[in-house]
């Protein structure tokens, strides 16, 4: 989440999506018009990269599902980025091992764009944008609320007595930014199905519902990056950071 990535990041995956405005049809359903001849057109387009086609079942339900997705491009089997494209909507994938934002993931978000708007006969009208950061760490020693309170600097307490033995917790939170946009941060806990251990999940999301065009869309990404950026490193005690880069 730094400008240099982390040694040990906690990150998990992280997320861009891009959702135009859809269309309703004489039946009264949404739609995006332009989607059958697009999805054809952007699979050849991606092809070379992205070799790995994967169509959804939920693609051929008899229902036109809006803003959800459809079909993946892998870039080889299971093996991450990703590129999802349904209805009004795209959306891009990375995990930690390939992520650094301005080699890798920031280029590969401008590219997708580009090449989603080469498959569209029409033009798309955008009207909402997200940039999620999901990080996760299995714990040992330590309580979930004893590092949540000591590395992320937040504290839940209950100022009375509880119904129980304490099995899980989550707390969400909303900030208006400067843009209209709006930060959520989430933190929760639970168990990790691979190790069994207890896990503390945080994630960090960035959304703006607004009719944009592509310089706006742009200026947006770096700008909801920057936030997203600054709560991580503002939100982590300073030596748990230190020792995320050792």
């Amino acid at each position: 989440m730094s400008l240099q990535k982390l040694k040990n990041a906690p990150l998990k995956e992280v997320i861009f999506e891009l959702h135009w405005q859809q269309t309703i049809e004489l039946s009264g359903f949404p739609s995006d018009p332009g989607f059958e001849f697009a999805v054809g057109r952007f699979a050849e387009i991606l092809k070379p990269d992205f070799p790995v086609h994967r169509k959804l079942p939920v693609a051929d339900a008899p229902i036109k599902f809006i803003g959800v997705p459809l079909h993946q491009y892998w870039k080889g089997e299971m093996t991450y980025p990703v590129i999802q494209h349904g209805q009004c909507m795209l959306a891009v994938n990375e995990v930690e091992h390939g992520y650094i934002w301005s080699e890798s993931f920031r280029p590969l978000i401008l590219d997708s764009i580009n090449k989603l708007m080469q498959s569209y006969e029409g033009t798309l009208n955008f009207n909402k944008v997200i940039l999620k950061y999901i990080d996760a760490v299995d714990l040992d020693e330590i309580s979930p609320h004893d590092f949540i309170s000591q590395n992320l600097q937040t504290r839940i307490l209950n100022d009375y007595p509880i119904a129980g033995k304490f099995l899980d917790t989550q707390l969400v939170q909303a900030f208006e930014l400067e843009d209209s946009s709006i930060m959520r941060l989430s933190i929760a806990t639970g168990k990790n199905n691979k190790t069994q251990k207890k896990v503390v999940i945080w994630t960090t999301e960035v959304e703006k519902n607004k009719s944009l065009n592509l310089d706006e869309i742009y200026w947006w990404i770096d700008h909801a990056h920057t936030h997203t950026s600054d709560m991580f490193k503002r939100m982590l005690n300073p030596e748990y950071y230190a020792s995320l880069d050792r």
